[in-house]
């Protein structure tokens, strides 16, 4: 009887066990089976967010994936990734008839011109819309040159090209009839090539030069279609005397304007007779006592161009350059601006110049300060304008002194960062001075941005006290935190 019972309970183990073996590629079939049900928009969609080369290999999976990639309309193609083989065996196979999308990032050191080119004759070919190309260079000693075709194209709507320090000279007139945005980037460009570009782009509403060195002036007056124009120097380098993009800019036709500039140099705003949103943020890399007054001249010049503008936002070295302005007794253009965005501090070293700013905006509505932003504001600015801060603070009329002496300096701002009274009592008087300054003011939003204020109960307290002012003052204060 017991063996009889033994075996039975063997038998109904081993089916038990069985049993669990079928179980689980069920699950996988279902869920296999549930990938393989998604339109194929969706999977090629997936496939885009993975390198080329593994998804290429999809096709190996089953009859349903032999051909998805082909057809994938955004593709990426790393040359450090793949061998010149692979790159054939891409173009081969692709058969969809147009590329919406194509992102091309190689080296000269593994990519050879010739498969550049062909790369790009493949995206022409494709009529891509969105075309962006990025050549490097690491061993500082080769140079690559588009073909022709690559500037008759009437298909491209968006393109970026990334030449680190090659110069980009179109030996063609340039035709890209659909053209709307054009970033370049770290290219040399001469006002030959530059004129011969903008000629060919007749709708193009977006340019972006990021440290595109050699081209000083930039003369948008025939690019009629051009709205939004974005400038960005880089760091000068010891070994260049010129500058890293252009420091001349005519462009009546623009409405946006993104500076980003080093004041090594001069730089001037001929005509932005049309901006309605500027957004200036000045940097320096060397400041003497002789020469500071170069750069408040710059930034009360730029300001003056400025004075049209609706919309404006200023970042913290700007602010310190007019707080020294200020400090001398410097007339400040009166501007038309409706709403300002400064990137700061409550640091003794910016206030004069803010309340200035405020002063001179009869027209503000809106104001919003990003403050204690990551720790960084404050800190990056030069050490030299801090100091000159000081030198010029000390020898000013006592009354100055008091004024704003109960606001911490740069330095010691941070030792005091946090949820704490002192923190609460800055805050209280920047509102204030804003408040006063600000006599039409009927928006101010005020962003803590650091996570050195999660303490709920200390936060809650400021909003009351935030409450109080703009009951006070008869404007809407909105207090925020970064999370």
């Amino acid at each position: 009887m017991g063996n009889r019972r033994d075996r039975r309970g063997r038998r109904q183990r081993r089916r038990n066990r069985s049993h669990r073996k079928v179980e689980r590629p069920i699950e996988i079939i279902d869920g296999a089976d549930y990938i393989n049900s998604m339109p194929d928009e969706i999977l090629r969609h997936i496939l885009f967010f993975i390198p080329i080369d593994l998804a290429m290999r999809t096709s190996v999976l089953s009859r349903r994936w032999r051909h998805v990639w082909c057809e994938m309309p955004c593709l990426a193609i790393y040359g450090s990734i793949l061998k010149a083989g692979e790159i054939n065996q891409t173009l081969a196979s692709y058969t969809a008839p147009k590329i919406t999308s194509f992102n091309l990032p190689v080296s000269l050191d593994n990519t050879a011109p010739p498969q550049i080119d062909s790369l790009v004759e493949f995206a022409i070919s494709r009529n891509v819309e969105k075309l962006s190309v990025t050549i490097l260079d690491f061993t500082f000693n080769k140079t690559y040159n588009f073909p022709d075709f690559f500037y008759l194209n009437s298909s491209l709507k968006q393109l970026s090209v990334c030449l680190p320090f090659y110069y980009m000279i179109p030996r063609c007139t340039v035709s890209w009839k659909s053209l709307r945005n054009l970033s370049l980037i770290k290219c040399k460009l001469g006002k030959e090539s530059m004129d011969n570009i903008l000629s060919g782009c007749p709708i193009l509403e977006s340019l972006t030069l990021y440290a595109c060195r050699v081209l000083e002036r930039l003369d948008l007056r025939k690019s009629l279609s051009l709205r939004r124009l974005e400038i960005y120097h880089s760091h000068p380098r010891p070994e260049e005397l010129g500058p890293s993009g252009p420091v001349e800019i005519v462009a009546p036709h623009i409405n946006y304007l993104r500076l980003r500039i080093y004041t090594d140099k001069d730089f001037k705003l001929v005509d932005v007779s049309s901006l309605t949103e500027a957004h200036l943020y000045i940097r320096t890399s060397i400041l003497l006592r002789s020469t500071d007054h170069c750069f408040q001249t710059l930034a009360l010049e730029l300001l003056a161009k400025l004075h049209n503008v609706e919309r404006l936002t200023l970042g913290a070295t700007l602010l310190q350059i007019l707080t020294l302005a200020e400090l001398r007794g410097v007339p400040f253009p009166t501007l038309k601006v409706q709403t300002l965005i400064i990137k700061t501090e409550f640091a003794q070293s910016v206030i004069p110049g803010i309340a200035r700013l405020l002063r001179n905006s009869p027209g503000l509505k809106k104001l919003t300060v990003y403050t204690m932003h990551d720790h960084n504001v404050m800190v990056n600015l030069p050490k030299q304008l801090i100091a000159l801060f000081i030198f010029l603070s000390r020898n000013l009329d006592r009354s100055w002194r008091t004024k704003y002496k109960a606001f911490p300096t740069a330095e010691a701002i941070y030792s005091m960062l946090g949820c704490n009274d002192s923190t609460s009592e800055v805050l209280a008087l920047f509102i204030e001075l804003v408040l006063r300054n600000a006599k039409t003011l009927e928006t101010m939003v005020v962003w803590l941005g650091s996570s050195s204020f999660d303490d709920a109960q200390w936060f809650e307290d400021q909003l009351q006290l935030v409450g109080t002012l703009s009951q006070n003052y008869n404007v809407s204060i909105v207090l925020k935190r970064k999370h």
